[in-house]
């Protein structure tokens, strides 16, 4: 699955290079089911996500995981409180999304389709060319490079596996140097093997991109190899019960992904998970 070029440097993200970061402040969301109640989905969320920082979240269905996301890359307005992106509100500056299942494009190739965010770019900048077409292909065989995929550029999405597809979705999103990089249970359809493996290449890859990342899955391993940080949310509405700090030097290895500590780290969080969600009579699928 992965190249045999070594991967060239990518320039960081605008807000890792300026020192930006996310901040949520009070946040609350409500939607009106169809009989005209109130359902509070998100309530009074706080957090502050540093420039370059990785942060996974965690926490029952329907406790607002999914719709933080969105609100952070502004397709949902909040009901109350505010979102900043690199200083600016949601929707005014470039943010990255990977979904659960690769979203990409059938009739163009893996060079096309990351090539399709250096596209997006250029509508977002009015038309200007972004240093002419040599540059853009040189970004785009920096991404392929970066993400393992130098060897596979001209392959179309129904000759990769789902784990390469998914690669090419990161490639994609990070092709537009978004501020914040959102991902939404990327690897929770791939098998074990290939989602550990490219659990060890996200840390490469954002590491080496500078890229301040917003992780959201229900694997609490995967939460706590990957992140920084990891923000525990309650049963709906959806609040931070608590946030753990991952005290382990990030990029993590192969070793650190299989050790006690890994597994120490994961329990505590499970706990909070579980007994947080007794507390409020609820049953976490975490």
């Amino acid at each position: 699955m992965s190249s045999s070029t070594t991967p060239a440097p990518v320039t960081a993200s605008p807000a890792a290079r300026t020192g930006e970061a996310v901040q949520v402040q009070g946040a609350c969301k409500e939607f009106v089911d169809p009989h005209g109640d109130r359902l509070r989905v998100l309530d009074d969320i706080d957090l502050e996500i540093k420039p370059g920082e990785f942060v996974a979240i965690v926490g029952p269905s329907g406790c607002g995981k999914t719709t933080l996301l969105r609100s952070i890359q502004g397709l949902e307005r909040l009901s109350a409180g505010t979102v900043t992106v690199a200083g600016h509100p949601p929707g005014e500056i470039a943010t990255g999304f990977v979904f659960q299942r690769a979203s990409l494009l059938p009739w163009k190739t893996v060079e096309r389709n990351v090539s399709f965010g250096l596209d997006l770019r250029v509508i977002r900048s009015a038309g200007g060319e972004l240093g002419g077409k040599e540059a853009r292909q040189r970004q785009v065989t920096e991404l392929l490079e970066l993400t393992g995929l130098a060897d596979f550029r001209h392959y179309y999405p129904r000759q990769l596996s789902g784990g390469m597809q998914q690669r090419v979705n990161l490639a994609r999103a990070l092709a537009i140097e978004p501020a914040v990089l959102l991902m939404d249970e990327p690897f929770s359809s791939l098998d074990a093997m290939t989602r550990e493996k490219l659990q060890r290449d996200l840390q490469r890859i954002v590491l080496q991109a500078g890229t301040t990342t917003i992780f959201v899955t229900h694997d609490i391993r995967e939460a706590a190899f990957q992140a920084d940080r990891v923000v525990v949310m309650s049963p709906r509405p959806g609040r931070i019960a608590r946030i753990f700090t991952i005290d382990e030097p990030r990029r993590r290895t192969a070793e650190y992904q299989n050790s006690d500590r890994l597994a120490e780290t994961a329990r505590g969080i499970w706990t909070e998970l579980h007994e947080g969600n007794a507390s409020e009579g609820g049953r976490p699928d975490a």
